[in-house]
């Protein structure tokens, strides 16, 4: 039975924090619901392994048996919009009912998944399950609130992946994404499946592409632990943007509207990765270069943000930009259409690659794609992209 303790209502990112009371056994059924819709609770945050964290759990673990309370954990919870203006105006018992049938699926642990591994251990060998543990809820409507809260909340802690930060929450962006772009077709990370059509894009590829335009950055170590803070706080000042997730959507409309407009082209005779129009964007390095490309223009440089008012004002010119180059490449012919994309130089000029930049593709992308944001669209080939760099 849910205990109420406290709701407060966070006016800066526009959520609920609501503290609870589960026993360990209620918290731990809903989690393990989580784990079986969601493929693994290791897919949201992997369990620490170093030696010292373990033996950090085993202590854990032991405390836990012997009846301590642990710091609440952290959920995430989205809810639909009309939904969430209730959340205000409702009882403290019917916002607690509320809680309880949201969707397992819509609920993500966002700070805390060392102390659940630890509590299904401490489970399997003492009888636990009735003793009470504090629960944190944050609830919000948009994912861009969530990831905020996410990221500050984790600041100063045990560096996390970054990525692994994003997966947490990725899902339900993927679930917007498919919501407003239903012609974006997004193959989640569990499935083997390859991009064979334009418009298809890999969900892990997705996330990356939503760190570089948050972060307004080519170049972000993934495998590694965020070491960079600068990233980190650069990431969370796009995301305090409450305009910041629905750009990216939109960037993410006109990457595949690209994408879908050059795929008719087929080359003849190329020599090179880049024979065929969906050639281009099958490769993430210029997938990054355009998303960091309009990040740059549309959010500002890191440490120098725009206002809003500024992003929305430099957003709607490049779109108004790019939707006069899509007409104009719905009406070119094959021969035109590869004349245009001027594949032969592309080709020729990335295989110049220095030996010691392993980030030398995301740069001249980057650059090329600037060239076009810079041109206003306006260029009668690609030929002065490719040469960019």
């Amino acid at each position: 039975m849910i205990r109420d303790i406290d709701i407060l209502k966070d006016e800066r990112v526009n959520c609920y924090s609501v503290i609870v009371q589960l026993s360990v056994a209620e918290y731990l059924d809903m989690v393990r619901n989580t784990f079986e819709n969601r493929g693994g609770l290791e897919g949201q945050r992997d369990t620490l392994k170093a030696t010292t964290a373990i033996r950090i759990r085993n202590r854990m673990v032991k405390d836990v048996e012997a009846g301590a309370v642990l710091p609440p954990i952290v959920l995430g919870v989205i809810v639909p919009e009309e939904t969430f203006l209730t959340l205000g105006t409702l009882n403290r018992d019917f916002l607690l009912k509320r809680i309880v049938e949201v969707p397992n699926e819509n609920i993500s642990i966002i700070d805390g998944m060392q102390r659940t591994t630890a509590l299904f251990e401490a489970v399997k060998n003492s009888d636990i399950k009735n003793n009470k543990i504090r629960i944190e809820y944050w609830i919000a409507s948009q994912v861009n609130s969530l990831t905020y809260r996410m990221l500050v909340l984790n600041t100063g802690q045990v560096p996390w992946n970054l990525r692994r930060q994003i997966e947490i929450v990725f899902r339900s962006n993927v679930k917007e994404l498919k919501e407003k772009f239903p012609s974006i077709e997004i193959m989640e990370i569990n499935e083997e499946r390859r991009r064979s059509n334009p418009g298809q894009f890999q969900a892990d590829n997705v996330i990356e592409l939503f760190l570089v335009f948050g972060a307004r950055k080519e170049k972000i170590d993934l495998q590694e632990k965020l070491a960079d803070e600068f990233t980190r706080l650069d990431f969370i000042e796009s995301t305090a943007n409450s305009n910041f997730t629905n750009i990216f959507y939109e960037v993410m409309d006109y990457l595949a509207k690209f994408d879908k407009a050059i795929a008719v082209y087929k080359g003849e005779n190329l020599e090179g990765y880049f024979k065929e129009g969906k050639d281009l964007f099958s490769s993430q390095p210029a997938c990054v270069g355009f998303v960091t490309a309009i990040a740059l223009s549309v959010l500002g440089r890191p440490g120098f943000d725009y206002d809003s008012a500024k992003q929305n004002g430099q957003w709607n010119q490049i779109k108004e930009h790019a939707n006069k180059l899509l007409q104009k490449l719905s009406t070119l012919n094959n021969q035109e259409m590869g004349n245009f994309l001027d594949f032969q130089t592309l080709n020729e000029l990335i295989r110049k690659k220095p030996g010691k930049s392993s980030y030398f593709e995301r740069e001249f992308f980057l650059e090329a794609f600037k060239v076009l944001i810079d041109e206003n669209f306006e260029l009668n080939n690609m030929t002065p992209c490719w040469r960019a760099y």
